[in-house]
């Protein structure tokens, strides 16, 4: 791959289009997954990969932030804004671009299907599962679809069909705008079809946690113990209202009053947000201190997912969140698939020049992503250290939590 095109398709992409706010070569010059089939045995066995799973218990690891992609070229309902598709939008049309390289759907069959293949196929250890992740419309207050404003749409009722297809492998979490007029029945509906949660996108679906509007789904949400996983931080990677003041984690405050469980995605590793407990004409401050604000409140219904939080402009956060033991029971792994096979967003080198991997690690990790991110994304996860401290194994061991009851062991 040559320098001028790296640089041109990153540029094309708008630069920052995944987030990145510093840009480093990409691992073994590759800019693309270069999909690989079957993990060979001399990394499978390789002592890299191996002691990454000491005392990890397989069974007890859920991946709960796993997208679910697709074109809506079968029956699944999936529809994709037309701007993702079209080199109108470069920005848009590059970044799906890269999400469809990223997820490999198997050849030779329709890309929904293939996304799925792909997927069962990475499943890397026994009794592990992956959570997929609905995605609804955009509304507005006055409970309008916005469909101009959506960047995509995954059903629910596609993600609960995958699920019963496959119930070894997948899990789901359903996707409703607390602004529909049915967003209570809709919650019901997917509860009773085994959601094991509801995923949020608000600087991108138009919603606002901290709205009152919220409140009567907060209320059956608490009601039926539904955890809530949702974004905080800016958004880069998915368009839509682009309101990211909607990802200021304060704002979730609203839902925990209610005692709603809240997951806040990626620790709210990304931009700042105003200090709203100062005012609403608060200064600016980094969100993943707004995050470390609200975790150090100490309520037990708030946790954090760590997925995306080795990409390049997130690494900052990693020495916090890996010394904070006090947190470990409050934070749980996730991948938030299909990222980790975008080559240029994690960079080992990085990683490895700031310690928090070894060249051993980094040179292993950078053959296996091109064969199965998703074992990238856990061995990578499960080496991180500073000065010799690790995540502990109750990060990775998060099915509990989806299951009802979070075991800190």
């Amino acid at each position: 791959m040559q320098r001028r095109y790296f640089l041109l398709s990153l540029m094309g992409l708008g630069g920052g289009a995944f987030g990145l706010s510093s840009l480093h070569w990409p691992d073994g010059h590759k800019l693309f997954n270069a999909c690989k089939g079957k993990l060979p045995k001399h990394l499978a066995q390789h002592e890299v990969i191996l002691s990454a799973f000491h005392d990890i218990d397989t069974t007890q690891v859920w991946d709960g932030h796993v997208h679910l992609v697709g074109l809506g070229d079968t029956d699944s309902g999936i529809w994709v804004n037309p701007s993702s598709l079209s080199l109108l939008d470069i920005k848009q049309y590059g970044q799906f671009r890269f999400y469809l390289n990223a997820s490999c759907p198997t050849p030779k069959l329709p890309v929904d299907v293939g996304f799925i293949e792909r997927l069962k196929s990475l499943q890397w250890g026994r009794g592990i599962k992956f959570v997929l992740l609905a995605f609804d419309y955009t509304y507005n207050e006055h409970g309008k679809r916005l469909t101009e404003k959506t960047a995509f749409y995954a059903p629910n009722s596609y993600a609960a069909k995958i699920h019963q297809q496959f119930p070894h492998t997948f899990e789901w979490l359903a996707s409703i705008h607390p602004y529909r007029k049915d967003c209570v029945e809709a919650l019901e509906a997917a509860f009773i079809k085994g959601a094991r949660g509801v995923k949020w996108l608000p600087p991108a679906m138009g919603m606002n946690p901290a709205s009152p509007l919220c409140d009567r789904f907060y209320k059956a949400m608490a009601h039926w113990d539904i955890p809530l996983l949702c974004h905080s931080g800016d958004e880069k990677a998915v368009h839509g209202t682009n309101t990211q003041t909607y990802g200021n984690p304060l704002n979730l405050r609203r839902a925990l009053e209610h005692g709603v469980k809240v997951i806040i995605a990626h620790c709210g590793s990304l931009g700042k947000n105003i200090d709203t407990d100062k005012g609403k004409n608060g200064p600016l401050v980094s969100n993943f201190d707004l995050f470390t604000r609200l975790m150090d409140e100490g309520n037990n219904n708030l946790f954090g997912d760590i997925s995306a939080i080795t990409q390049t402009d997130r690494v900052f956060a990693l020495k916090t969140l890996i010394k904070r033991t006090d947190w470990h029971s409050r934070l749980l792994y996730a991948s938030d698939y299909p990222l980790p096979g975008i080559i240029p967003l994690v960079s080992l080198r990085q990683l490895q020049n700031q310690h928090y991997i070894t060249e051993q690690q980094a040179n292993i990790l950078e053959q296996v992503r091109h064969y199965n991110p998703l074992l990238f994304d856990f061995v990578l996860k499960r080496h991180l250290k500073v000065d010799k401290q690790g995540f502990n194994k109750t990060v990775f061991h998060t099915r509990s939590l989806w299951t009802g009851t979070r075991i800190m062991n």
